[in-house]
């Protein structure tokens, strides 16, 4: 054989594979294209069984159903794994548990340990001070 003729049959080997990888992923394409919401599990069922009849067929016939999209219709009727998407959940609100209150007394005993620590200055721990004692007589 000539050397001529191997990169001729590598052109058409190339060309054949990527026919073949075009049709292998068709399934995808529309489902894509189509923008079904359950596109990439029909990908992955094309990716991964594609190779049989069966599967390609599968995810062909999935994604050229008609998909439900959000809005369009009611609640009910949904199948496949749309089922359990629109499923209404009755949650219970609890309020939290108020704080505890301390006392006024309690609060300045925190306030002077903050100013003693260093935490606050003795500007802060006067405002602070002077706003509890102005709460506590209103």
């Amino acid at each position: 054989m000539q050397p001529d003729s191997h990169a001729g049959d590598l052109i058409f080997l190339g060309i054949v594979f990527l026919f073949a990888g075009i049709i292998y992923i068709i399934p995808s394409i529309v489902a894509f294209r189509r923008d079904h919401p359950n596109r990439w599990i029909i990908l992955v069922i094309n990716v991964a069984f594609g190779g049989t009849i069966i599967g390609w067929g599968i995810a062909l016939v999935w994604a050229m159903r008609a998909a439900q999209r959000v809005g369009s219709t009611s609640s009910g009727g949904e199948s496949g794994l749309n089922l359990f998407v629109n499923d209404v959940k009755k949650v219970h609100v609890v309020e939290p548990p108020p704080l505890p209150q301390s006392s006024i007394a309690q609060e300045l005993e925190r306030l002077h340990g903050l100013l003693t620590r260093g935490a606050i200055s003795q500007g802060e721990f006067d405002d602070l001070k002077a706003r509890l004692l102005g709460d506590a007589t209103t």
